[in-house]
C-alpha cells in the first residue's frame, strides 16, 4: 500500500480526494520524535542543555516521542498494511526536512521510504512530486539539528540566570528575548518623552488644506520639539497663532503666490514573503499575527495557495506567465511591467523557494465558508498580479498663498493620478483616488475663496496640541522589526510574539504591545549579562556582541541558512556557538554573583557623562568604567537620569540618521528645516536622535498616500458616525477622500482626529 504522510489533518483531507483509494494520506500532527524536557520521564536527559559530540561530528542527542508522535507513527505503520511504500510529504522547509528524517529512521525497517516535497496542495503538483521523489537533504536536516542544539542550550542556560534573577518560571530564548528588546525599548523611549506644545493655523480653500507658515528657517523663535525637531507651520506662540486666525477669518479668502508642479510613480511590491503578509494584513485588517497564520493556513492546506512559510519573492515561470496574460485581458498590454529574471523561480514542483501565490490565479474568488479566508486569498492575488505590472504614476501641486492682513504665507499641496498602473489590481483594497486635477485655478495670482464653515468644522481654525511619543509596537510591526533585524524566520515570527504574549513577558492593550515588569527586568537586567569580556572592535564580529543583540542572532541565522544550503559545515558552526555561548554564559554568572558592569552599562555611562555638567559631582565614578561592579553602575545610572541627564546619540542612531538623509535625498534647506540642525554634530541626545529619526521616516511615509491602516481606521469611524465619503472628505477640505494624504501630519490623520471627536460628541450624547 502505498501511504503519504503529511503534518496537517486538513491537507491530509484534500489530498486523500486527489489521490483516491487506492493510496492512504496520513497525517502526523506535527513533530514526532524531539528533546527529552520531562525530567520525571527521561532523568538527567532532559535537563542537559547540550550533548558531546566528536571533533567534526554533531551531537548524537537521545530523541524521544512527542505527546502524539508515538501514536502517528502506529497509525502510518497500520495504514501501509504488510508490503508498504512510504512517502514523506512533510513540509519543505527545514522543520519539515527534520520531521522526514525522523520518519525515515523510524520507518525504514518497516518498508520502503521515498521524500517528496510540493510546494502547492493540487492535484498536479502532488503527481509531479511522486514522480520526483529524493534523498532526505542533509545540509537542511542538520541546519534545523544545530538550530535545535542552539536554542536548547541558549535557552537552558540563560534561563537558569533568568530564574535566579526575575524570579521562578523566568525562561528566555535566542530569538525570544531579542524581540522583547524592541518592545522594551520602545516602552523606555515612551516614558523618556517630553511633549512639546505648538499652535497651528489651518484653513480650506477648494478642498485643499492650507497652513499659516509661521517662521523662516533662520527664525530664532522658531517652533521645535524636545529633539530639536523643526516645524514652520507651528508656532509656540499663542498670540501670533491668534492674530492669524483673526486676519484669514477676515480675508476669507488667499490668492496664490507660487505653484510647483512634481509628478511620482509608485512601484508595485513584490509577491508575499510570511513576513509581508503577516505585516500587511495586520496593517489592512487589523488581525494579529496568529490569525492571518491561521488563515493562510487554511487557504494552503484546502489547494488554493502555494506554501505560506517563505522569504522568498521569487515565482516560477509559470505564473509569472499566467499572471501577466490575466494582467493583460484584464488591463490592457499598457499595464503590464518589465519582467525582473531575478524574481522568477525554477518553476518544478520541489523549489520550497517560491513566495506566496494562489495556485490558479485565474480564480478571483474561493469557494470557503470563511469570509476572512475569502477576503485574504484575493488580497494574495491582487499582490501577484501587481508585481507584474507598472508603477501608478501622480501629479502633484505645492502651492504657496498669501492673504490679506497677513504677513505670513499658508502652504498647500493637492495631487491626482494619471495612470492606475498595478493599483487597478488593488481597486478592492487601495482607496479610490481622483484622475483630474481639482476645478481650481493653479496659476500664480489666483484667488481662492475659503470653504463655508460649519458647526462642526470651523474654517479657519487653530489648532492647539502637543507632540506624541511613538507608538507602541503592534504585532504587525514587531514583526517587521524582526525582519529588519535580521531575526527569526518565517516559520518562528507568530509563534515567536506568541510566547512572549503566553509568558506574560507582553501584554496586547488593544492590540498594542506593552511589557510587564516581569518582560522589562528579563531585558535591562538580565540580558546586559551576557555581554562579551570587551565590547566588539567591529560591526564585522557580530559573535563579539552581546548573546542576545539583534547582531548576534542574526549571524546565527544567517549561518544556519548557510548550513541548509551546504555552504557551511554544521559540526564548525556549532562547536563555534557552542563555546561562545559557554563563555558568555560563564561571564554572566560571574557577573550576576559579583556583580561586575557590561560593556552596554560602560556604553551608556559614556553617553551620560558626555552630556553631564562639566564637573559632574559623580562620587563613586572611577576613571576606568569597567571598575565598577554591576549594582554600583546601575546606581549610577539611576542617578544621572533622575539629575535630567540624557545619554548622547548612539553611533548606530547617527547612522540611522545618515542613511535616512542619503534615502530622502534632501536640500540643506530642507534637511536643516526638518532636523533643526546644519550637521550630525548639532545632535545632542540620544532622545533629539530619535526624534529625527521619527521625523525622517515620516517624512519618507508621508511621501506616500495614506496607510492601509488609516483607511482602515476611517472605514470604521465613517461607520460609528455615519458619514459618508463626501462628507468625511469636505471634513478636511477634499473633494473626495481620494486626496487623502499619509502621515500624521498629512489629512487622513486630521480626518481621522476630526471623527473620533465626532465618535466621542455622540458617545457623550447618549448617556
Amino acid at each position: 500500500m502505498n501511504v503519504l504522510i503529511v503534518e496537517s489533518a486538513a491537507k491530509s483531507r484534500t489530498l486523500q480526494k486527489y489521490l483516491g483509494t487506492s493510496w492512504r494520506v496520513v497525517a502526523t500532527g506535527g513533530h514526532v520524535q524531539t528533546l527529552p524536557e520531562d525530567k520525571a520521564l527521561y532523568g538527567k536527559a532532559a535537563t542537559n542543555d547540550y550533548w558531546a559530540n566528536r571533533p567534526g561530528q554533531l551531537p548524537e542527542a537521545p530523541w524521544v516521542w512527542t505527546e502524539t508522535g508515538e501514536q502517528a507513527v502506529r497509525k502510518i505503520l497500520k495504514a501501509g498494511g504488510d508490503d508498504p511504500i512510504f512517502w514523506i510529504a512533510t513540509d519543505p522547509d527545514r522543520e519539515g526536512e527534520f520531521i522526514a528524517w525522523c520518519l525515515e529512521r523510524l520507518l525504514r525497517p518497516h518498508g520502503d521510504t521515498r521524500r517528496v516535497t510540493f510546494q502547492e496542495v493540487t492535484r498536479e503538483a502532488i503527481r509531479a512530486a511522486l514522480e520526483q521523489p529524493r534523498p532526505i537533504s542533509k545540509p537542511m536536516v542538520e541546519s534545523a539539528l544545530v538550530r535545535k542544539f542552539l536554542d536548547r542550550l541558549v535557552g537552558y542556560r540563560a534561563s537558569k540566570t533568568a530564574r535566579a534573577s526575575v524570579g521562578p518560571g523566568a525562561s528566555m530564548g535566542r530569538v525570544q528575548t531579542p524581540t522583547l528588546g524592541f518592545v522594551v525599548e520602545r516602552e523606555l523611549e515612551r516614558e523618556r518623552f517630553v511633549p512639546t506644545p505648538y499652535f497651528e493655523v489651518r484653513a480650506l480653500a477648494g478642498g485643499v488644506t492650507l497652513r499659516v507658515r509661521f517662521h523662516d528657517g533662520d527664525d530664532a523663535a522658531r517652533w521645535r520639539d524636545a529633539a530639536g525637531h523643526t516645524d514652520l507651520n507651528r508656532t509656540f506662540d499663542a498670540a501670533l497663532a491668534q492674530r492669524a486666525l483673526t486676519a484669514v477669518t477676515a480675508a476669507g479668502k488667499v490668492v496664490l503666490g507660487s505653484v510647483q508642479a512634481r509628478t511620482s510613480s509608485r512601484k508595485p511590491q513584490p509577491p508575499f514573503t510570511t513576513d509581508a503578509l503577516l505585516q500587511e494584513a495586520g496593517a489592512r485588517f487589523g488581525w494579529s499575527p496568529k490569525k492571518t497564520n491561521a488563515l493562510a493556513s487554511q487557504l494552503y492546506e484546502s489547494g488554493h495557495v502555494t506554501y505560506i512559510r517563505t522569504d522568498s519573492t521569487r515565482l516560477a515561470a509559470s505564473a509569472v506567465d499566467k499572471a501577466r496574460a490575466l494582467v493583460e485581458e484584464a488591463f490592457g498590454k499598457s499595464y503590464l511591467g518589465a519582467v525582473s529574471r531575478e524574481n522568477v523561480a525554477a518553476g518544478h514542483t520541489q523549489d520550497a523557494h517560491e513566495a506566496i501565490r494562489p495556485t490558479r490565479l485565474e480564480q478571483s474568488d474561493v469557494e470557503l465558508d470563511d469570509s476572512n479566508a475569502r477576503r485574504l486569498y484575493r488580497l494574495i492575488r491582487a499582490r501577484t498580479l501587481a508585481s507584474q505590472m507598472r508603477s501608478s504614476e501622480s501629479a502633484s501641486r505645492s502651492v504657496t498663498a498669501l492673504c490679506e492682513r497677513l504677513d505670513r504665507p499658508l502652504t498647500g499641496s493637492l495631487s491626482w493620478r494619471t495612470f492606475p498602473g498595478w493599483e487597478a489590481a488593488y481597486s478592492e483594497f487601495e482607496p479610490t483616488r481622483p484622475t483630474l486635477p481639482p476645478n481650481l485655478p493653479l496659476e500664480a495670482g489666483a484667488v481662492w475663496p475659503l470653504d463655508p464653515a460649519s458647526a462642526d468644522q470651523p474654517n479657519p481654525v487653530l489648532i492647539e496640541d502637543a507632540t506624541k511619543p511613538p507608538p507602541r509596537y503592534r504585532g504587525h510591526s514587531l514583526i517587521k522589526a524582526m525582519k529588519d533585524a535580521g531575526i527569526g524566520r518565517p516559520s518562528t515570527y507568530s509563534s515567536t510574539l506568541d510566547k512572549l504574549l503566553n509568558r506574560t513577558y507582553l501584554v496586547s492593550e488593544d492590540g498594542a504591545l506593552a511589557p510587564t515588569e516581569r518582560g522589562r527586568a528579563l531585558w535591562t537586567v538580565v540580558a546586559p549579562l551576557y555581554a562579551p569580556a570587551a565590547a566588539a572592535d567591529s560591526a564585522e564580529d557580530p559573535l563579539g556582541q552581546e548573546l542576545f543583540s539583534t547582531a548576534f542572532t542574526a549571524s546565527m541565522e544567517d549561518g544556519l541558512d548557510q548550513v541548509a544550503l551546504g555552504e557551511r559545515s554544521a559540526a564548525e558552526r556549532w562547536e563555534t556557538w557552542r563555546d561562545q555561548v559557554r563563555t558568555l554564559h560563564r561571564l554572566a554568572q560571574a557577573r550576576r554573583k559579583a556583580g561586575a558592569s557590561t560593556p552596554r552599562q560602560h556604553d551608556l555611562l559614556q553617553r551620560l557623562i558626555a552630556n553631564a555638567p562639566a564637573d559632574p559631582d559623580l562620587p563613586g565614578c572611577p576613571a576606568d568604567l569597567t571598575m565598577l561592579t554591576f549594582q554600583d553602575a546601575q546606581a549610577l545610572i539611576a542617578r544621572l537620569r533622575e539629575a535630567g541627564i540624557e545619554p548622547a546619540p548612539s553611533q548606530a542612531q547617527l547612522d540611522a540618521i545618515a542613511r535616512l538623509l542619503e534615502e530622502l535625498a534632501l536640500t540643506e534647506a530642507e534637511r536643516h528645516a526638518l532636523t533643526g540642525v546644519a550637521d550630525t554634530a548639532e545632535i545632542v541626545t540620544s532622545a533629539q536622535a530619535g526624534r529625527i529619526i521619527e521625523a525622517l521616516r515620516r517624512l519618507h511615509d508621508e511621501r506616500m498616500p495614506p496607510s492601509a491602516k488609516q483607511r482602515r481606521f476611517i472605514d470604521e469611524l465613517q461607520g460609528e458616525t455615519a458619514t459618508s465619503d463626501a462628507e468625511a472628505a469636505a471634513l478636511v477640505g477634499l473633494a473626495s477622500l481620494g486626496e487623502l494624504t499619509g502621515g500624521r501630519g498629512g489629512t487622513a490623520s486630521a480626518l481621522i482626529e476630526v471623527l473620533k471627536s465626532r465618535v466621542g460628541r455622540q458617545a457623550a450624547s447618549d448617556k
